[in-house]
């Protein structure tokens, strides 16, 4: 070609190239945002602890009914559903347990129910026996062991199929430190329990009775009035103990106390006189107690 005849006019620039819809730009391949996944990720933890097991419910304070007089420890423990009735002038230690889940508890005029003891028991777990029902007529078994659902459930039977059991504590009675009084027992008045003894389940114990520390009453045992339950080594059980009937004038015969007298009674009148010295200074001792203790008085 004839070099007059190029042309020299600028080769224009290429035009740009066009951007498709569908390729990505920058923007889109940016990571989303931290508040997104942390969102998401509190929206997770959220659905996880939902699904997470609720804490049973803690146990009910008993409904208790209470001298004026009375005190009651801040530190003791009171559970159960059934109703709890303190007296006048009864004091409850720190740490003392009263437990109503089987019956109603009464404790009377003047107690003192020492630190650690136990009154009543804790929840314990229940194990049904199927009761045998005689065939029906229907052809249906009634032989069901929940409590609500069992045709033959009596009277006065509480929950768990198991028989409420009232627990009464006479007035003027001392539960030494450590002491357990089962359900059902019946504790009458001007006794003293001594530490680490227990009473068993429906067992009664007379006015003016001792029962040494550490020493059982089976369950269902009755100890007369005016006796001493003492002896036996840890471990024995029952068996080592042994029973005595302290001085008053209704054993004087039955022990041949003062045998060489002239029969006045002037031994079952001593017994008597050192048994109201007793109540004295257990009264004192209340009174000092009120002092030390602190509480909340009813």
């Amino acid at each position: 070609m004839d070099p007059r005849h190029r042309s020299t006019s600028p080769i224009p620039p290429p035009p740009p190239p066009k951007t498709s819809p569908s390729t990505p730009t920058p923007t889109h391949l940016k990571p989303p945002h931290a508040h997104h996944h942390h969102h998401h990720h509190h929206h997770h933890t959220q659905h996880h602890s939902s699904q997470q097991p609720r804490p049973s419910n803690p146990p009910t304070r008993a409904p208790i009914t209470a001298h004026p007089t009375a005190t009651i420890s801040e530190t003791a423990l009171i559970q159960g559903p059934h109703p709890i009735s303190i007296g006048s002038g009864t004091i409850i230690h720190p740490r003392a347990r009263i437990y109503s889940h089987e019956g109603p508890i009464i404790i009377g005029n003047g107690c003192i129910i020492s630190e650690k003891c136990v009154i009543g028991a804790a929840v314990p777990p229940f194990t049904p026996t199927p009761v045998p029902q005689p065939p029906s007529s229907t052809g249906i078994s009634s032989s069901s062991t929940h409590p609500h659902d069992r045709a033959d459930k009596k009277e006065g039977e509480g929950e768990g199929g198991r028989s409420i059991l009232p627990t009464r504590i006479s007035s003027n009675v001392t539960i030494s430190p450590g002491a357990q009084i089962l359900p059902g027992a019946h504790i009458h008045s001007s006794c003293g329990i001594e530490a680490h003894a227990v009473i068993g389940r429906r067992a009664v114990v007379g006015s003016h009775s001792r029962v040494c520390a550490g020493c059982e009453v089976a369950p269902g045992d009755v100890v007369k009035e005016w006796m001493v339950v003492w002896g036996g080594g840890s471990g024995s059980g029952s068996g080592g103990q042994r029973r005595r009937a302290r001085v008053t004038g209704k054993v004087e015969s039955s022990l041949n106390v003062n045998a060489n007298s002239n029969g006045n009674g002037n031994g079952g009148l001593e017994g008597r006189v050192i048994e109201d010295a007793r109540l004295m200074v257990l009264q004192k001792e209340r009174e000092a107690l009120v002092r030390l203790i602190g509480g909340r008085r009813r």
